[in-house]
């Protein structure tokens, strides 16, 4: 079957006005219009807030009408999907006997801003007489908390798929490499944010030479401890060949370079490369 971007109707929580070709379709989530449903949450990957650029949602394709309920925010963390209390839209559109609907996945973003929120602490100034080494600038312990932590998270958001969703299948994917540079993000809700890769390494004092290999080392550590989740929850699928997709960013560039808008998004064309990844793994699992 053909995989069409026009197939892929993005719709935000708050209202069916928003997303691309939306329009349409105004009677709500189980509208006979969608083939499929999608259950969408994550963070500024998956957010319409994050501008200029679009989102990994928006160039997604699909063989059939596809809606993609798209509960991401800027900033979130799998720490507070997972937590009921302060996400209790999630739980209740999974696991509500009254409220849920069934879906035919459950797509995440979700790991980045955990890694971001505590990189200043997994990112270190080495002891003394140390600092050769790129290790030398991680701490070992702290990095271990972060993957128990995140897969924790995880496992939260996949202990309530309960009733009509309990066999569900959960996808996430796997972030490409970001370079640390003064490029700063822009939210409509936020303004200017970061950077984050970039201040954390130089509160570290850390030689510029080895910040790309110390990123990417972090990087791979986020990516995985959430592929071997795959081998922890049932049913949980992780996109990986998402690395290495995307134009690098360069060194010391502060605005849109490569594949990339700012230090930890990518463009609107970085996305499209991504969704063309994505698309047709999502439609091997729409359609086993």
């Amino acid at each position: 079957m053909e995989l069409r971007n026009e197939n892929a109707v993005v719709v935000s929580v708050d209202g069916f006005e928003r997303g691309i070709n939306s329009q349409r379709y105004l009677s709500g989530v189980d509208d006979s219009a969608f083939q499929k449903r999608i259950l969408c949450e994550g963070d500024s990957w998956f957010s319409i807030g994050a501008i200029p650029s679009s989102n990994l949602l928006v160039p997604l394709k699909f063989a059939e009408t596809t809606l993609l309920y798209n509960l991401a925010k800027p900033g979130d963390t799998i720490r507070n999907m997972s937590d009921i209390a302060s996400n209790p839209v999630l739980n209740k559109l999974i696991a509500d006997p009254v409220f849920s609907s069934k879906w035919d996945a459950i797509f995440i973003s979700g790991g980045g801003n955990d890694l971001i929120d505590r990189v200043g602490q997994i990112l270190c100034k080495p002891s003394v007489g140390a600092g050769s080494h790129m290790l030398d600038y991680v701490n070992g312990f702290e990095l271990a908390k972060f993957k128990v932590d995140l897969q924790k998270g995880y496992k939260k958001i996949a202990a309530m798929r309960t009733g009509k969703n309990e066999k569900t299948p959960i996808v996430a994917h796997v972030y490409d490499y970001p370079t640390p540079r003064d490029a700063k993000a822009k939210f409509l809700a936020f303004g200017l944010a970061g950077p984050w890769l970039y201040n954390a390494l130089k509160s570290a004092d850390i030689p510029v030479d080895k910040w790309i290999s110390l990123v990417d080392y972090i990087f791979e550590s986020l990516g995985s401890t959430i592929i071997d989740l795959s081998g922890q929850i049932d049913n949980f699928h992780v996109i990986s060949n998402t690395r290495e997709t995307l134009v690098r960013a360069r060194l010391g560039t502060t605005g849109d370079d490569g594949d990339w808008l700012n230090e930890i998004h990518p463009n609107a064309g970085g996305y499209a490369k991504l969704a063309e990844v994505i698309s047709p793994e999502l439609y091997h699992l729409l359609y086993p």
